[in-house]
């Protein structure tokens, strides 16, 4: 979580488990956002005002500089300000007043300009707090083969799971050629967490289309698949894939549950199955920058959605405890 200020507990009676969550240091955040702005340099003017806020950085420079061209100088200015390394107690200090006993911190993978890589650093992170964070490793599924020693690498260096976006790469994460990763993600036991939805790259959006979940399902039915941001707008498809297979589950994060229940919003699939047959498989995630809400914010909006507290109970925490392993307590 990037937020700055601590937040004021969550919904009352229900703990959080955050399946998204990004703790970088500015190293990290620059490979981030320089590989995001590459391939979908519209994400920085989308969500430029929010992640300045959440990064502490002047919006009317960082604006000026994306006008002017200057990605990277924009980069440069928004990640200034983000620590050398991440402080794992900050970190648990803002997890415990936003009311999350846990989180799993995702990684983009790549390469730093000092030298080291993004895999390695997030698991650094995670392994000063086994028992309240978790990192899954960022994969580029482009090489297979490489892509199958990374996996292996950061399985070692104690990474629980691993993340494709395939908009990144420009892969279709259906092509059988990566049967391979996915075939050894299952035996490491690591789950993969899919990008599926709307994106703002240059590709094509099908590329995030859930029926791909749906295939990676069909081939590797052991293996458990997290839909990453629930695969708005296409959320009523990602339902039906669900449906089909026991081992998918749906994760909310980088939207606003403040909008899930207006009429028109997309999500009124989601409501209805998430709270009956689907109900113990949406998982919460913040990805905070893209909204600039603080956690608990935006797990007070899942308990204002009405579910029920059983159910939110599920969505908030239950559900990923679950999923990840954590037990009932």
């Amino acid at each position: 979580m990037t937020a700055s200020a601590e937040a004021a507990p969550a919904a009352a009676g229900h703990r959080v488990v955050d399946v998204c969550a990004l703790a970088l240091d500015r190293e990290c955040w620059r490979t981030y956002f320089r590989g995001l702005g590459a391939v979908a340099p519209t994400y920085l003017r989308a969500f430029g005002r929010h992640a300045t806020a959440v990064f502490g950085a002047d919006y009317p420079r960082f604006r000026a500089r994306l006008d002017a061209g200057d990605q990277d100088g924009a980069v440069d200015l928004l990640v200034a300000g983000q620590p050398e390394r991440v402080d794992t107690e900050a970190l648990l200090k803002t997890m415990d007043g936003n009311g999350v006993v846990h989180q799993v911190l995702m990684s983009c993978g790549g390469a730093t300009a000092d030298g080291d890589d993004v895999n390695s650093r997030v698991a650094a992170v995670a392994a000063k707090a086994p028992d309240r964070l978790q990192a899954w490793a960022g994969i580029d599924l482009t090489d297979p083969v490489r892509a199958v020693a990374e996996l292996e690498r950061c399985h070692a260096l104690g990474m629980r799971g691993f993340a494709v976006t395939p908009f990144w790469q420009g892969v279709d994460p259906r092509d059988t050629a990566y049967d391979p990763v996915y075939a050894r993600a299952q035996e490491l036991g690591m789950p993969l967490w899919l990008h599926t939805g709307h994106h703002f790259s240059r590709h094509a959006a099908e590329l995030c289309h859930p029926r791909n979940v749906d295939w990676i399902a069909l081939r590797h039915p052991g293996l458990p698949i997290v839909a990453g941001h629930a695969a708005w707008p296409w959320v009523l498809d990602l339902v039906s894939v669900a449906q089909r297979h026991r081992h998918v589950y749906l994760d909310i994060s980088s939207h606003r549950p403040q909008w899930m229940a207006r009429p028109g919003s997309g999500w009124e699939s989601l409501l209805l199955y998430g709270s009956t047959a689907l109900r113990g498989r949406v998982l919460f995630g913040s990805a905070t920058w893209v909204n600039a809400d603080p956690v608990a914010v935006l797990a007070r909006q899942v308990a204002a959605l009405g579910l029920g507290d059983e159910v939110t109970d599920g969505w908030l925490y239950g559900n990923a405890a679950r999923l990840l392993g954590l037990g009932p307590g």
